[in-house]
């Protein structure tokens, strides 16, 4: 593990040292449970957004070479 440290609202200080105190457990575990919970919450919902939206940008016309000529189109060599 790496040891870290973070600020947080005295709100949130005060909630998470009594559900450490109910579930008997150390306030850094509660914590870590928390922040796995919420990471994976947040990777799941990276993974919902699919690449379907670029599609339907229904881009057309551009030059008919451009996967041989990439670098000329884009950095002008």
């Amino acid at each position: 593990m790496i040891r870290t440290q973070i600020y947080i609202p005295d709100e949130l200080h005060q909630a998470a040292k009594a559900i450490a105190r109910k579930e008997q457990e150390p306030m850094a575990e509660v914590l870590r449970r928390f922040i796995v919970k919420g990471v994976r919450e947040e990777a799941a919902g990276l993974k919902q957004k699919p690449l379907t939206d670029l599609t339907r940008l229904k881009i057309t016309g551009g030059p008919k070479d451009l996967s041989k000529n990439m670098d000329k189109y884009l950095y002008k060599k």
